[in-house]
């Protein structure tokens, strides 16, 4: 598997992390990653068998490194249910114009793998840019000799919004804040409406593994980013979201994005105040009952200690009782 992420001019809010982002859960959801956007293939591959991820050394040669660009390259091995071996080539696209000659270098990507090590290779571009218009071909003619090479190209902003969200597939999860990322570049507030409503829908999927959810909740927290004051604030809107649901979060123990874990921490700092004004009300209320027991050996009337104490008194004659 090769993954190339450019480095996008549009995403202001730490952009520099954006290709790692989205290299980590392509590998962290390497089986979704294909049951989504390749399903006939996901039908293929024999996934009891542990997809490999090679060294980025074996890549070098392959793919050179282009001025002004930030190349990360992976290679990822699975094997096919009839036995045999395939390896697949990704190629994930973030950048913010357009490539005039895109399709060429991944091309160029296909043959140098091919010519390297003689795999079969599947190749795919995921555009996250609402803008682009980079083709999925090649096409190469010159007196008699002619190529023609395609490749499996998505862009995530045609996928229908309602369709994703009835989705049961994870990867639609990522989609849909990478469309609410790009509809929100100036309108952090709605980014941070959309942002709350995504965390809440992943931590409460069921039957799905722990390390899935823990991905996906990393990928949404991170690429969804919001200035200081607007995070401190979400921290909060959470907490008020998931009374009677502590416990799920729990689950993941501190292996939680900054959000969640603020929000963990928020519920513990409460509860320790809490703790700490109802022990300040029992010693007020201890104290109280001592100045009682002392009037009360003093032959003081019920009816004025229960006026000065602002008790009822039948609490006091039970005091009185408890005396004897």
């Amino acid at each position: 598997m090769q993954l190339v992420w450019e480095k996008p001019d549009v995403y202001k809010v730490s952009q520099g992390n954006q290709d790692d982002l989205w290299k980590k859960l392509v590998a962290d959801l390497f089986e979704d990653f294909l049951l989504f956007f390749l399903p006939e293939l996901h039908a293929e591959v024999d996934f009891s068998k542990q997809v490999e991820f090679l060294q980025q050394e074996l890549f070098k040669e392959i793919i050179e490194h282009r001025q002004g660009r930030k190349v990360a390259d992976q290679i990822a091995k699975v094997h096919l249910k009839s036995g045999k071996e395939q390896w697949i080539l990704v190629h994930t696209e973030i950048q913010a114009v357009d490539e005039v000659h895109f399709a060429k270098r991944m091309f160029e990507y296909f043959y140098r793998i091919s010519d390297r090590y003689g795999k079969k290779i599947v190749a795919i571009a995921i555009f996250t840019d609402t803008s682009t218009k980079s083709t999925n071909r090649y096409h190469d003619k010159y007196y008699g000799t002619e190529i023609t090479y395609t490749f499996n190209k998505f862009v995530v902003s045609n996928f229908d919004e309602e369709e994703l969200k009835k989705s049961p597939k994870l990867f639609s999860k990522a989609l849909l804040a990478s469309i609410y990322m790009n509809r929100t570049k100036n309108k952090m507030s709605l980014r941070s409406a959309y942002k709350r409503t995504l965390l809440r829908e992943v931590w409460l999927l069921n039957n799905i593994e722990r390390t899935e959810i823990r991905a996906l909740l990393y990928f949404i927290d991170f690429l969804m980013k919001l200035p200081k004051s607007m995070s401190e604030q979400l921290v909060k809107d959470v907490k008020v979201e998931i009374r009677g649901e502590e416990e799920i979060l729990r689950l993941y123990k501190e292996d939680l994005p900054p959000t969640l874990v603020g929000v963990l921490e928020l519920e513990r700092q409460e509860g320790f105040e809490q703790g700490i004004e109802k022990g300040i009300e029992q010693g007020i209320e201890k104290g109280t009952k001592q100045i009682i027991i002392g009037l009360i050996e003093k032959g003081v009337e019920d009816e004025w200690i229960a006026e000065v104490a602002k008790l009822p008194v039948a609490k006091i004659k039970e005091i009185r009782m408890e005396r004897k």
